[in-house]
C-alpha cells in the first residue's frame, strides 16, 4: 500500500513539474501576442496613441516615450510625419502578433523632419504617385496589418521636454487622407 502511493506521489509530481516546466517555456511566445492589446489604436490627435504602463503590458524602458499607430490593407499606408529631436528616437513598424517586421532610426534617415510612408510593398508606388510626393523616405513591410511604434530617448529633464515637444508635433495619417 505504501509502494503505490508513493508510486503516485512520484507521479503526480512528474506531471507538475512538466506542467510547469512547459508553462515556463511557452510563456514568451505568447507574451508578445498580449503586449499591445490594450492600446486605442488612433484614438489621439494625429492617429498617435501614447504607450505608457498604464495601456500595455509590455515592459517599455521609462526613458523613452512611446507612441503608435495602426496601419493596415483597408486603409492604405500611414505616413508619419514631424520634426524629432536631436536625441536617440527610433521607429519600429511590428505585425499584429508582435514580430518587429522592419526599423528606423535617426541615423537612418536624412535630417530631423521625418516624413516617411510606412505600409506594404505593393501599395507604397501607387501612394506616392497618387499622393504626388515623391521624396519621402519608406518602409516598406511585408505585412498588410500592424502598427508603427515610435520611441523617444527622453531620459534628462531636457530631453524630455524636447521629446515631449515632438510627440505633440507627430502626424501619423493614412497617406492618400489630405
Amino acid at each position: 500500500m505504501i509502494d503505490t502511493g508513493l508510486r503516485w506521489f512520484a507521479a503526480t509530481l512528474c506531471i507538475a513539474g512538466l506542467t510547469h516546466i512547459s508553462a515556463v517555456l511557452l510563456a514568451p511566445s505568447h507574451s508578445r501576442d498580449l503586449a499591445f492589446t490594450g492600446i486605442a489604436f488612433g484614438g489621439g490627435e494625429g492617429g498617435l496613441a501614447r504607450v505608457d504602463g498604464s495601456n500595455t503590458s509590455a515592459d517599455l524602458d521609462p526613458a523613452f516615450l512611446n507612441a503608435v499607430c495602426r496601419f493596415d490593407a483597408e486603409t492604405g499606408p500611414v505616413r508619419l510625419t514631424g520634426v524629432m529631436p536631436g536625441t536617440y528616437w527610433s521607429i519600429a513598424a511590428m505585425s499584429d502578433d508582435g514580430r518587429i517586421l522592419s526599423t528606423l532610426s535617426r541615423e537612418d534617415l536624412r535630417g530631423t523632419d521625418l516624413d516617411l510612408l510606412v505600409g506594404r510593398t505593393a501599395t507604397l508606388d501607387a501612394a506616392r504617385q497618387s499622393a504626388g510626393i515623391a521624396s519621402v523616405d519608406v518602409m516598406s513591410l511585408p505585412a498588410d496589418s500592424g502598427f508603427v511604434l515610435v520611441r523617444l530617448f527622453a531620459g534628462g529633464l531636457d530631453d524630455r521636454s524636447l521629446a515631449e515637444e515632438a510627440f505633440e508635433g507627430l502626424q501619423c495619417r493614412p497617406a492618400l487622407a489630405n
